[in-house]
Order: structure tokens, then sequence, then C-alpha cells
């Protein structure tokens, strides 16, 4: 995480940009996975949480300390929700007498990758633990 403590414009449209990225390729990775999930009774779950205290946040309120988003990934089944991964992009704290942000280095490209093999790990140990396709 890339440690920033001048917040301005600039950084604030950095951040959204990613964060709307973000949300570009979960969709895209969820509409090539969804189905596969489905055949084992699972309703897949991978979206940019924007959160402020445990609460939903929007994301104007990124420069507002506790404010934090990830992308959040997994499955629903039935009422229960089992989560798999948590992958941080943005956190803004009060530290001390000043604001302090943490932003990813992680690429898109590196998102994708990292996200089609979690799909890939989770299919492959539902199939491995005798789970049949309905």
């Amino acid at each position: 995480m890339r440690q920033i403590v001048q917040f301005d414009e600039h950084i604030r449209q950095e951040v959204a940009a990613i964060e709307c990225k973000w949300e570009v390729i979960a969709n895209e990775i969820f509409n090539i996975y969804h189905q596969k999930f489905i055949t084992f009774n699972e309703d897949l779950i991978i979206e940019v949480i924007r959160i402020q205290k445990g609460k939903e946040a929007a994301q104007e309120d990124l420069f507002t300390p506790n404010y934090e988003s990830f992308l959040e990934i997994g499955v629903e089944n039935g009422d229960e929700y089992y989560p798999n991964a948590y992958i941080p992009i943005w956190k803004c704290k009060q530290e001390m007498f000043q604001k302090v942000g943490y932003l990813t280095r992680r690429t898109i490209s590196d998102v994708g990758k990292m996200l089609h093999e979690m799909m890939k790990e989770m299919l492959e140990e539902r199939a491995e633990n005798g789970e049949r396709y309905e």
C-alpha cells in the first residue's frame, strides 16, 4: 500500500478512478464465473465495498477518516454468506494530528489475474470436495 499524506483533487480523482476500474473488473469476472457457481447452488459475490466505521459510505467520503474501500469475494448458499477474500483498495485514517491515506499498488491487470486464479481455485475446491453440479 502506498502511503499518502498530501490530500488534493488529483489524489481524489486517482482513488475514485481506481475504485471504478476495480468495479468494472469485478463485474467482468462475475459475468464469466457466476453461472459455474450456480451449478453448485451458490451465488458468487464480487463487489467493491465502501464503508466508514462499518456503515455504507459514498465515494465522495473517501477523504473522511475511517473510510475504506475494498474488493470482497464470497459466495452465498441459501441464507449463509461465506467470505473468501478481501483485497484493500483505499483506507483513510486519522493518525496523530493528520489524515493518512493508504492506496493499493496493484494494477487492474494484477487484480484481473488474481481474481481469475481465485475463481479457479474456488471451483477446483468445490469439485475436489465432491460437490455436485445441480
